[in-house]
């Protein structure tokens, strides 16, 4: 009987002790961050997808297949997805434009083949870069064709045309038009005119790091756009030099991606060009080296260690006229990439307001628009509204 009575107590015993080494080993292990932050494999094949996806397996949790090599073949593309599900990938498809059809996967990919994946296929990377193909395309442009809207009469005729346009030869690839899936969440990325991306009827874009514009005021641009507009944003590493590297430095990498979290940035990519055989990288995946790897695993220890509080940062709004689709890169940018700035009365003013106020308050301001392009006004939820004509609302 004591015999029985001690072993019931001993098993007792280690079954607490497993139990609270479980729950302490649980404890102990980094909670996976709220953010889907990874790469986009622009370019290459179907194994650049695959290497790409192992060197950043286990501190990322998304991949672009960017590449429309992979994307325009049906099968190759559907291999990639099913290596990308069963590694734990969530993964966005990219679509090219295509003057008659778009270039991507057969038409009942997205309504059929795709459903085998669940929550892990986001959706549809649809056209690339609309708002700066706007504003940096001229007549003399190879690439003028892929211009939106190629004459307006003024700003309220752009942003009409524009909206309606890119609707018709982007967003609705993925409705009636092509694909016929009408609830198809639909990506791009840009470095101009977010707010007009959202208009057309985009559900995230990515706002591009790239070359020396202020990484802030793109926040404040696309996360403005997004949260007015009820919509997810995030952002986008992309290049920083037109030769090698091409990429920032590790460190830099890692200050960006860190920037962009700290402003409640749902997405954050890392921009990758795996056929690019310039590159100085020796890893074979083009323009990453080990120190960009080396900063996306120290960014996902950072994201880990510090959730977010389920709160938008900014308070502050400074509000643009209506449809006024400046390009913000400097005083003399163009306005829609047929308005010269320089003839624009309000634009020096505009310039400086933007530079000076993302310089002041950082991570707390966004940048929006007065009304809709359908002239309805906007509702603006910030405690201080800061307006191009120096009306202020809300706090001195």
């Amino acid at each position: 009987m004591l015999f029985v009575v001690f072993g019931a107590a001993l098993i007792c015993i280690l079954i607490v002790a497993f139990v609270g080494v479980d729950l302490l080993s649980k404890e102990t292990q980094p909670k996976q961050p709220n953010v889907l932050v990874g790469v986009d494999v622009g370019y290459g094949d179907e194994a650049d997808v695959y290497r790409v996806a192992n060197a950043v397996h286990g501190y990322a949790n998304l991949i672009i297949i960017g590449s429309l090599t992979v994307t325009n073949d049906t099968a190759k593309l559907t291999r990639v997805c099913d290596y990308l599900y069963q590694r734990g990938f969530s993964f966005i498809i990219y679509i090219g434009y295509g003057p008659v059809i778009p270039k991507g996967p057969d038409m009942q990919f997205f309504s059929t083949t795709a459903k085998q994946w669940g929550g892990k296929f986001l959706g549809a990377y649809i056209f690339d870069e609309p708002g700066g193909k706007q504003l940096d395309y001229g007549p003399g442009s190879p690439h003028y064709i892929d211009k939106p809207i190629k004459e307006a009469e003024n700003y309220s005729d752009a942003a009409q045309q524009y909206v309606k346009d890119l609707y018709g030869f982007a967003i609705n690839y993925a409705g009636p038009s092509y694909y016929d899936v009408p609830n198809l969440n639909v990506f791009t990325s840009d470095y101009g005119l977010y707010w007009f991306d959202y208009q057309s009827g985009y559900n995230v874009v990515f706002g591009e790091f790239v070359g020396n514009q202020s990484q802030q005021q793109t926040i404040a641009l696309c996360r403005g756009a997004a949260n007015v507009q009820g919509k997810n944003w995030g952002t986008i590493i992309t290049w920083k030099y037109t030769q090698p590297p091409y990429l920032e430095n590790g460190i830099e990498l890692y200050s960006d991606m860190v920037l962009a979290y700290d402003n409640d940035a749902k997405y954050i990519i890392v921009f990758d060009s795996p056929d690019n055989n310039t590159a100085t990288s020796n890893l074979g995946l083009g323009i990453l080296q080990q120190e960009h790897l080396d900063a996306m695993k120290q960014f996902w220890n950072y994201a880990s260690g510090h959730p977010r509080v389920d709160t938008d940062p900014a308070q502050v709004a400074y509000v643009l006229p209506a449809d006024y689709g400046f390009g913000l890169r400097g005083p003399n940018d163009t306005i829609w990439g047929l308005f010269s700035a320089s003839k624009d009365p309000f634009a020096l003013k505009i310039w400086n307001d933007t530079k000076n106020l993302s310089t002041q308050y950082g991570e707390n301001l966004d940048i929006v628009y007065e009304t809709l392009t359908d002239s309805f006004n906007t509702r603006l939820m910030y405690d201080e509204l800061i307006y191009w004509n120096g009306t202020v609302v809300g706090h001195p």
